[in-house]
């Protein structure tokens, strides 16, 4: 595996904000620190200075961004040491399972001058506000692009023979799960749900290449929408439970309900439709090749793209507001003492480097 993986846990898709921030680090992990504060509060930059030190000790990181700001860090995980860091702030709100146990609240609006900051209110209000219009706006357009999305589907399908796709569906579910000689019950099924990429206010921003370095095997799924891909990494799940293994799902970044890439730790091995794959895979699964692709409707795709495009100009307004939103705060902010705090976290991640 990599020394760094980049991922995100939440998207800004055609159903809203969707959060699978519960699945950053599991339930058996030594430590979790839950953030609380504010925009501009330090969070990010606290993540980031632990995750710099813990690769320096030579750990594996993995670096969970915000779908929303993709320069900054929604959680960081230290795999090895089973220990986590992560903004437990709306719009992904994350409380202790076991307080004082395997979980921390890690304070940081203490650090607020809340009596100067009282003079900036409405207009803290009124930005908070604009915000969420704007993501309101964006998660619209997202959702229109849903419907084109659908449209097309329903379209392509009628021209694919799926008879040929389910064959050769068979064909490479045989070949990827040929590897095992035997179910494992060691254990259950273990899933983890999370995105490889993401829409922001600056574009799209994909790190898919970061899950696929150190993989012995990828597989890349060439195919237009609706010629079977995502039914497909469906199978390879379902393959996966039957045999209790470990996998990662990533879904589309708009489409929630999609399924782009399946990784199963067992085989060390990704099936994936990220176009990134293409340019790593090993094997590459054509789906077009029982698709008649002369009948597409490249209106419809073209319309697509624009409602796309319309949503991020609405994910750009939002970041204007929370710019407005973490600018204010930043006057009023004792970094000193987040400073002091991210010390005393990294004292107490020392002594399990420590142990181990």
């Amino acid at each position: 595996m990599s020394k760094f993986r980049r991922m995100f846990p939440g998207g800004n898709t055609s159903k809203g904000f969707v959060s699978f921030h519960d699945n950053i680090i599991g339930t058996n992990r030594n430590k979790l620190y839950i953030l609380k504060g504010m925009p501009g509060g330090g969070k990010s930059s606290l993540m980031k200075e632990i995750g710099r030190r813990a690769s320096e000790e030579g750990f594996t990181l993995e670096y969970h961004h915000c779908p929303s700001d993709p320069n900054s860090i929604d959680a960081i995980v230290i795999k090895e040491l089973k220990i986590g860091l992560i903004d437990g702030t709306p719009p992904h709100p994350v409380d202790p399972l076991y307080p004082g146990l395997t979980e921390d609240i890690v304070d940081l609006t203490r650090y607020i001058n809340k009596e100067e900051i009282k003079a900036y209110k409405d207009k803290l209000i009124k930005a908070r506000e604009d915000n969420k219009k704007a993501y309101g706006k964006a998660f619209n357009y997202f959702k229109a692009a849903k419907c084109v999305y659908d449209e097309i589907e329903n379209t392509n399908k009628i021209n694919v023979d799926f008879k040929k796709v389910n064959d050769l569906s068979k064909k490479y579910i045989d070949e990827i799960f040929k590897k095992t000689v035997s179910l494992n019950y060691n254990h259950e099924f273990e899933v983890r749900y999370l995105f490889s990429s993401a829409y922001t206010p600056e574009g799209y921003y994909d790190y898919t290449e970061t899950i696929l370095d150190g993989m012995d095997n990828i597989y890349y799924l060439q195919g237009e929408i609706g010629t079977g891909k995502s039914t497909f990494l469906n199978r390879i799940v379902e393959e996966s439970r039957i045999r209790n293994f470990h996998v990662e799902i990533y879904y589309d970044s708009i489409l929630v309900d999609k399924i782009e890439s399946v990784l199963i730790h067992e085989l060390n091995t990704i099936i994936s439709s990220n176009d990134l794959a293409k340019k790593y895979s090993h094997t590459l699964i054509d789906f077009n090749q029982y698709f008649n692709n002369f009948k597409i409707n490249e209106d419809d795709y073209s319309i697509y793209d624009f409602l796309i495009k319309k949503g991020i100009e609405g994910l750009k307004d939002a970041k204007k507001n929370h710019f407005i939103l973490e600018s204010s705060y930043k006057e009023f902010v004792d970094y000193e003492g987040i400073d002091e705090e991210r010390e005393r976290i990294w004292g107490e991640i020392q002594r399990f480097i420590y142990r181990v």
